[in-house]
């Protein structure tokens, strides 16, 4: 029994009936058990079905199936927005549902510094710090060491302002 195994697409053809196996084929069929095991359940997969398709005949069907569309073309209808009325009434009352819930929403009232409230619009950048208030807000600003602030900023200079030395240290950041 050799390590290769028959093809499972070479399998298919022998059992269809499009091929003949070689005397090596036949050889490794009748040592090996995995192939064997892959020919009987491709066969019994073939024979699935077959008592039930001996009586159908596709020209038949064909025939029948054009023979009907051509009896009724009429049937064949396609959807026509026939009241428009309908739609409209539909949008208005999506409409009023959303009019109703930003009313009534925390933060409904148009003035989005209420409160301390932000507006659920703004994408949070720290989903972390979202839940703190103002002065919490303060102190975690003052938590942040000095020594950040006296780091060079190339981001904040006009590019013409840039040297060599800043240009290097953006193409690293860019390379990182």
């Amino acid at each position: 029994m050799s390590a290769a195994h028959i093809d499972s697409d070479r399998l298919t053809e022998s059992v269809t009936g499009l091929t003949a196996w070689s005397v090596g084929e036949a050889e490794h069929l009748a040592g090996c058990a995995d192939c064997r095991l892959e020919l009987e359940m491709i066969s019994a997969a073939r024979r699935l079905g077959a008592a039930q398709l001996r009586g159908f005949d596709p020209n038949r069907v064909a025939v029948g199936v054009h023979r009907r569309l051509a009896a009724r073309p009429d049937q064949v209808r396609v959807p026509v927005v026939r009241h428009p009325w309908r739609w409209l009434a539909g949008l208005a009352a999506a409409a009023a549902v959303v009019f109703a819930v930003r009313l009534w929403s925390p933060t409904g009232s148009g003035d989005p510094g209420q409160a301390g409230q932000i507006p659920p619009a703004v994408v949070s950048i720290l989903p972390e710090l979202d839940g703190l208030s103002a002065p919490q807000l303060e102190e975690v600003l003052r938590s942040i060491p000095t020594a950040a602030e006296s780091l060079d900023h190339v981001d904040m200079a006009p590019l013409s302002a840039l040297n060599a030395g800043d240009l290097e240290r953006v193409l690293r950041s860019m390379e990182e």
